[in-house]
């Protein structure tokens, strides 16, 4: 009911706007071209040497290149949903992946989308390619300001049979103003160029806000096969990277072709960034996207997973051939433009500030500082200094030592690539930045690392049985690791936790002869970002011949009164003095993400570290 409110404020104050400024002076269109997945300098005007991007490099041409520019987010969501709202992703309800799944809702419908402010004010509004931010009718493009919308809600799909192939079970993903459509065979990338061409020719007498999601070179890698041919001398992964970026470079030409013949070409905002850095992940061949000198990508808040290419190009009122070094972000898109389209009235919740005259007149950065929040990772940016806390590197430059460098202290000015670790060399400064990370609405005490913790207890070193095994990806050190005196760190994925999705946890310790123990303690996270959820309740059993065991005690155990913020705890069963040789240990997992998660009715995973018996 706000979002209505506000939406139907804005639509009178943009009727009456337009009809102030007449026809003789017709509104800028406007086309925000998303790319997926691309490396922070994957086009040769960032210095790319090995790749044929002609159509990006006349595009920056044309207009201002940034060069430090930022996304919110370093994965899909919740980039995307920062750069809809103008906000960072937790004030736009997002912080995580949204489900690829239908039925599945993701960014809350009453945050107030660009789509929405533009329409209100008189503006064709259209979404063609990748959503990723809800599986709703309420939070997929046409209940979220979009007019037309032709693509596929998830996170990616393969693009010739259009199913989402990446946990089961496998399902069909393209939709075209909210009706599943077929093109069996087609290929998607043509699909979506075809959609973007015929909107703007049959959009040309009025003006249009274009929202143009390629899905490259974002995962499955199927460039066209020109480009195939082309890269074919290349080395995997990168080949194949190589001629998805060229694929996506085919398109952009596409377009500017098309807004030139429409006569449109000049009178058209085109804005051209990436959602985040590259990926590593198997599911891309371990990587093939570039981060140059930076350090970091897709999932990590060092440079190479939040600093990626960004172009701005208006030929009738920006001046050519530009290049801008301040720090700026993709929410600040929004209110830039709204101030070249005249828009006057922004919801009071947007947090970006108008590039205009940082494009226009060169000036000072309009943020003297920002701050990021991704999975147990935060990062905060105050001028050239920025301290993450608990960084995470995917992209195997460099080593991080899980005890020295959960706070890590860099001066951009002086090492962008964020390879040597200053926190002890400036400890002022730290604590200068952790202080005003304190302050932010979204931060927490428990985000501010702590040493990792070391257990003295009875079962280290004995035998331990899982009955139950984790998931092969989680396995860390396997049933050993539980009673090794280490605890996990703030990662699940650190080797230290095992993971458990949709069943539990279940083990047996056997001391080889009767102990005297009163206390059972298993630690536990909860980070619905990443679907992981305290256990429901955990027990105990014991026996001494291994196949009688005693009535089980059980406790339950609460949700976080914070539900959304991530935890770590441990958990503590007590009893009068047990004398047992072996101790069964059962946490049972929630099973499924709960009714307020947007992740609701999928299976919900479960993380253990130690288990201590005292």
């Amino acid at each position: 009911m706000i979002r209505h409110a506000i939406v139907t404020l804005m639509m009178i104050a943009g009727i009456m706007n337009a009809n102030a400024s007449g026809s003789k002076d017709k509104r800028p269109n406007v086309i925000i071209i998303l790319t997926d997945d691309q490396g922070t300098v994957d086009m040769n005007c960032y210095g790319a040497t090995d790749l044929y991007t002609p159509h990006m490099d006349a595009l920056a041409q044309s207009g201002v290149q940034f060069n430090q520019f930022y996304v919110a987010a370093p994965v899909c969501s919740p980039s995307r949903a920062s750069m809809l709202t103008g906000q960072n992703p937790h004030k736009a309800g997002l912080p995580g992946n949204a489900s690829s799944q239908a039925g599945h809702s993701g960014m809350p419908t009453e945050k107030v989308t660009i789509a929405e402010i533009m329409k209100a004010n008189g503006y064709q509004t259209a979404h063609i390619g990748k959503w990723h931010i809800g599986y709703t009718p309420e939070t997929r493009p046409l209940g979220q300001g979009f007019d037309y919308s032709f693509g596929h809600m998830g996170g990616c799909i393969d693009n010739y049979s259009h199913f989402f192939y990446w946990n089961g079970p496998n399902r069909h993903d393209l939709w075209e103003n909210g009706q599943e459509v077929w093109h069996d065979g087609e290929y998607f990338g043509d699909l979506m160029a075809a959609k973007a061409n015929e909107y703007i020719s049959a959009h040309k007498d009025q003006p249009f806000f274009m929202y143009y999601a390629i899905n490259m070179p974002h995962y499955p890698l199927q460039p066209k096969g020109q480009w195939r041919e082309y890269y074919k001398d290349m080395d995997m992964p990168r080949r194949d990277y190589a001629a998805f970026v060229s694929t996506i470079d085919e398109y952009i030409g596409q377009l500017i072709k098309t807004l030139d013949e429409q006569g449109l070409r000049d009178n058209t905002i085109v804005i051209l960034q990436s959602d985040h850095g590259h990926s590593n992940e198997t599911r891309t061949f371990g990587g093939g996207g570039s981060a140059g000198p930076y350090r970091g990508s897709k999932f990590s808040l060092f440079e190479g997973g939040i600093r990626v290419p960004a172009i701005i190009s208006y030929p009738k009122k920006i001046k050519q051939q530009q290049q801008r070094n301040q720090m700026a972000l993709n929410i600040d898109w929004l209110p830039t433009i709204a101030d070249y389209c005249d828009i006057k009235s922004l919801p009071a919740e947007v947090e970006g500030i108008s590039l205009r005259k940082v494009i226009e007149k060169n000036s000072n950065s309009e943020h003297e500082q920002f701050i990021w929040k991704s999975g147990g990772s935060w990062a905060i940016r105050k001028g050239d200094w920025k301290l993450i806390g608990y960084p995470q590197d995917q992209s195997g430059k460099g080593v991080l030592d899980p005890d020295n460098d959960m706070l890590f202290l860099v001066n951009l000015a002086t090492d962008s690539t964020e390879m040597l670790n200053l926190a002890k060399q400036y400890p002022g400064k730290v604590e200068e930045l952790k202080a005003e990370y304190l302050k932010w609405e979204y931060a927490s005490a428990d985000d501010i690392p702590v040493k990792r913790q070391t257990f003295k207890h009875k079962a280290i070193g004995h035998k331990i049985e899982l009955t139950k095994a984790p998931h092969p990806k989680y396995k860390g050190k396997g049933a050993a690791g539980l009673i090794d005196g280490e605890a996990g760190t703030r990662f699940h994925n650190d080797g230290y936790w095992l993971g458990f999705e949709g069943n539990d946890a279940e083990m047996v310790i056997d001391f080889e002869t009767a102990v005297t123990a009163n206390e059972i303690t298993v630690g536990a996270m909860h980070n619905p970002e990443n679907w992981i959820f305290f256990p429901s309740y955990i027990e105990v059993s014991w026996s001494n011949d291994g196949s009688a065991y005693t009535k089980a005690v059980k406790i339950a155990v609460k949700e976080p009164e914070q539900r959304n913020n991530y935890a770590r705890q441990r958990f503590s069963i007590q009893q009068e003095d047990i004398n047992a040789r072996y101790f069964k240990v059962k946490v049972k997992n929630v099973e499924t993400c709960p009714a307020w998660h947007n992740g609701k009715g999928n299976k919900a995973w479960l993380f253990i570290d130690e288990v201590t018996i005292n």
